[in-house]
């Protein structure tokens, strides 16, 4: 039938986003999505547009996912709790694969200085709303901060974040961003 998508989309979304998370938005090409989906790129580009519009469908599907997972992870127990659960999540989900993939938001962070608009509002959206969510957690502890300094103070672990997803790439095991992590959410309590 002329029109009608004979693929299943949800499938095609969740294929394109691993290409994309192993690769990059840069590197992966029309040609990877098409291999990993089994979807002719003619029919991709039909249904999407280009590479990009494929990659922000699935970029927005990670960030829903993600914003989610870490915010359960950040209401479990008290601010201390919440962070420890929260640095797992997000170790683990960096970790994860043979080899591991890493952190999609900074990998395509780091492209975005050659991305379009779309691409590093999408990323500066996610950091944005991490960085809420965080705050909201932290500043619920009693007594310990004024809303102003949990989200400022948000900001900064969403940094640390950052530098853990860069330490990965370098090398570091995942009982190494552990480790870092524990000294990091200590430091921080610690300051409260």
């Amino acid at each position: 039938m002329v029109g009608v998508r004979q693929f299943d989309e949800d499938e095609v979304v969740a294929t394109a986003l691993d290409v994309f998370w192993r690769k990059g938005l840069h590197d992966a090409t029309m040609q990877d999505l098409a291999a990993a989906t089994g979807v002719q790129r003619g029919s991709l580009y039909n249904a999407y547009g280009d590479k990009e519009a494929i990659f922000l469908r699935a970029f927005d599907r990670y960030a829903e996912q993600f914003l989610e997972a870490a915010g359960n992870a950040l209401a479990q127990g008290d601010a201390a709790s919440g962070l420890k659960n929260f640095f797992d999540m997000i170790i683990v989900n960096m970790t994860d694969g043979s080899p591991p993939r890493g952190c999609l938001t900074t990998r395509t962070a780091l492209d975005a200085a050659i991305s379009s608009t779309d691409v590093q509002q999408r990323v500066q959206g996610v950091l944005t709303r991490l960085e809420q969510l965080i705050g909201k957690a932290i500043s619920g502890a009693p007594g310990k901060r004024s809303v102003a300094d949990a989200n400022r103070l948000a900001r900064v672990i969403v940094t640390f974040t950052r530098g853990l997803a860069v330490m990965e790439r370098a090398g570091y095991s995942r009982k190494q961003l552990r480790e870092s992590a524990t000294t990091f959410i200590e430091a921080v309590v610690g300051n409260a």
